[in-house]
């Protein structure tokens, strides 16, 4: 019995010897494999081209092709053209084809194109997202777009959409429709930390109408994290237009402190083209006249003008305490072509200004002027807008239409742009 006993042990672990070993050669042999899928099961294309998303879970060892399979009722070379295989990279997860629709060929009908993925390379494998769809609009189909392609978040900033016809006309939807939006993963700023969005994920165009708006908000700024990827979501009889996603750059509310000289009254062209003023007599200066603005919040500043041309007509001499009002959107005239131009702008309110913008007559009260920093040319300049004036040495015939309307400021839609160059 007991010699039964001690075979039984050898034989047990001789077995489990050999397990070890087999699992252990197993291991030593293992390869794994590279999944591949689409990153998305659905697209949609009116005209131009699009980029299908093939991703890999890991990086390629060596840069390998894969073959594509084109089915459906698009007709290749008739309704697209697009490369017979994809590339992926060594060292890179992510590969792209592009799809081009032939645009003198487009009818009125929708078109389906299905990309399946061949034979995968020695090393990989063709996951559950082995295939993808495009939907090639017809003429009846609607493009969706931002108006922009970037954009500044402020205090609260909204950011439009515009709904057209593959013919370019204006397409208006027959009831209210919400587009969603989504935060883009390339984004750097955190929803709730950095930005949070005012009245929901989405723009809402209206009944009998093309436009929409997504609103948001500014919380906190931090270095490295101000950059916010807002894409439309993909939707069924719709396809993108030029901006699927717009980037905004997260600022915050207006800092003006610093030394600003004067440059140009931006707008004059326009009052001279397309009002037919006569800008001999405009305001003039030139960058010894310059403007200070101390302070540490946006809050309040000490405005400290050093002015020796027609500027000080307007802000004179004397230092004086100015304080934030509000943020308001401001139409651009000057830059709206077919679209109109808005800008987020900061409102001080200053204590004591001449309205006339005159040195022979005198009206001295308190006014509003609107402030916002852009880049030209990789300088910062601060645009004042001022809207809020009275003049009697220029525009006379233009102010004296604008009193009867009942805006305030009384120059709303004929304002003085000005630009400053930061100096320090």
């Amino acid at each position: 019995m007991k010699i039964m006993k001690k075979v039984l042990f050898y034989l047990f672990v001789m077995c489990s010897l050999v397990v070890t070993s087999c699992s252990s050669d197993d291991d030593d042999n293992f390869v794994e494999v590279i999944e591949l899928n689409f990153n998305q099961a659905h697209y949609s294309l009116a005209k131009g081209e699009i980029e299908l998303r093939l991703i890999s879970d890991q990086p390629a060892s060596a840069t390998v092709s894969i073959p594509v399979l084109f089915s459906g009722t698009a007709v290749e070379g008739t309704d697209f053209t697009a490369d017979k295989s994809i590339t992926l990279k060594a060292g890179e997860t992510e590969a792209v084809l592009k799809v081009k629709r032939i645009e003198e060929n487009i009818g009125e009908d929708d078109k389906e194109l299905v990309v399946n993925l061949g034979t995968a390379p020695t090393g990989f494998k063709v996951g559950v997202g082995s295939y993808t769809s495009v939907e090639l609009l017809g003429t009846t189909g609607v493009i969706m777009s931002f108006d922009d392609v970037s954009g500044i978040l402020t205090e609260a900033t909204s950011y439009g959409i515009t709904l057209e016809t593959m013919t370019g006309a204006v397409y208006k939807v027959s009831e209210e429709t919400r587009f969603d939006i989504e935060v883009d993963p390339s984004s750097t700023a955190v929803e709730g930390t950095h930005f949070s969005f005012d009245g929901g994920k989405y723009a809402t165009v209206l009944k009998n109408k093309n436009k929409g708006t997504v609103s948001v908000k500014f919380l906190k700024k931090e270095e490295g994290k101000d950059k916010l990827v807002l894409r439309l979501v993909e939707r069924d009889g719709y396809a993108y237009g030029n901006n699927a996603s717009i980037i905004i750059t997260i600022s915050g509310p207006y800092i003006l402190t610093g030394t600003w000289a004067f440059d140009k009254i931006s707008n004059l062209t326009f009052y001279q083209n397309m009002w037919g003023e006569d800008i001999t007599k405009f305001p003039t200066g030139t960058s010894a006249d310059q403007i200070k603005f101390e302070g540490n919040s946006y809050q309040e500043y000490t405005f400290i003008p050093t002015l020796s041309g027609e500027l000080k007509n307007y802000f004179g001499t004397e230092s004086c305490t100015v304080t934030y009002k509000e943020e308001l959107e401001k139409t651009i005239e000057e830059e709206s072509t077919r679209y109109q131009v808005t800008a987020k702008i900061a409102v001080l309110q200053f204590p004591s200004v001449n309205v006339n913008f005159s040195a022979n007559n005198t009206s001295n009260r308190a006014a509003v002027v609107g402030f916002r920093i852009i880049k030209s040319d990789g300088k910062d300049i601060l645009e004042c807008t001022i809207d809020d004036f009275e003049p009697t040495d220029f525009m006379t015939d233009t102010y004296d239409m604008m009193k009867d309307y009942g805006e305030d400021p009384i120059m709303k839609s004929a304002p003085l742009r000005l630009h400053f160059t930061r100096v320090k």
